[in-house]
């Protein structure tokens, strides 16, 4: 099943993908929280989390697999798998700083910027232009953004702050070399084999970091087998599903959304009370998830 099998020239209205997306959406949301339960290093952590997926994405790949045990097109995408592990290690391994550094609220808002540059990534890559409603609904959430995260100016944005727009930058990366990749390997081959990359390289970095390694609590195992097989083999297997079925636009637009339900998540489960710009911040977001919402 190949990624230009799925696509159609109704992608914009495909079901199954813009529900794979929503709820890839949703689970993804829940990273923030749990990373705050890891009791190992942040990078640690986040090479278990893509060191579990692998597992859990090899069963996912093998039932939905039709044809020969091996995709006669993998060899061919090797170096783009390559880039789309390496992608995601920034990603998740800066998002993970990001978090010890600043609030899940912070970091989450700020990593608004990815749909942003997945959107004009879209356009020159994928001559997916979207309607001018789309490029209005993404400024506007940039502004929601930025109000989330406390109108800070640049000069008082913090070392976490700098890590979330990093993890932002990698995302926007990553999604868009999936979405090449989609049109050749199908959503699990893709997410596992960028997975297996990447927690080779989050392996290294956390160890030359000097970073405790194996959790030692019940709780510890718990967040990273909940960040492993929910939040990437999950979370991020449905969104390489959306992304190969629905166009850059509209995934950008619904992870648009992901930023006020994480902030609800950390502010019922870890405290973090949200202040009246965070909560204004929220409301412009996704009054512009609505205004873009498709025709």
């Amino acid at each position: 099943m190949s990624g230009q099998a799925e696509t159609s020239p109704r992608a914009a209205l495909d079901r199954v993908g813009l529900v794979a997306l929503l709820a890839g959406t949703a689970i993804i949301a829940w990273s923030g929280i749990l990373v705050r339960f890891l009791d190992v290093g942040p990078l640690a952590g986040a090479a278990w989390r893509m060191g579990l997926a692998v597992p859990a994405l090899a069963v996912w790949a093998r039932a939905t697999r039709k044809g020969p045990s091996a995709s006669p097109h993998l060899w061919a995408a090797a170096i783009p798998l390559v880039l789309a592990g390496l992608a995601f290690s920034v990603d998740v391994g800066s998002f993970h700083l990001a978090i010890f550094g600043t609030k899940v609220a912070n970091a989450t808002f700020i990593g608004n910027v990815a749909p942003i540059l997945t959107v004009i990534g879209g356009a020159l890559f994928f001559a997916e232009h979207p309607p001018w409603r789309v490029w209005l609904a993404l400024a506007v959430a940039l502004v929601g953004a930025w109000v989330m995260a406390g109108m800070a100016a640049p000069a008082a944005v913090g070392a976490g702050d700098a890590f979330a727009l990093l993890a932002a930058c990698a995302y926007a990366g990553y999604l868009l070399i999936i979405k090449r990749l989609r049109n050749t390997l199908d959503a699990p081959t893709a997410t596992l084999w960028s997975a297996a990359v990447s927690a080779i390289a989050l392996t290294v970095a956390a160890l030359m970091r000097g970073e405790t390694m194996i959790p030692s609590t019940l709780v510890g195992w718990a967040a990273v087998v909940l960040l492993g097989f929910g939040s990437h083999a999950m979370g991020q297997g449905l969104t390489s599903l959306a992304i190969g079925r629905t166009p850059v636009g509209v995934v950008a637009l619904v992870l648009l959304a992901q930023p006020p339900f994480s902030a609800l998540l950390a502010w019922g489960v870890l405290g973090e009370a949200m202040t009246a710009l965070q909560m204004a911040g929220g409301a412009i977001i996704l009054a512009a998830v609505l205004m873009s919402r498709p025709a």
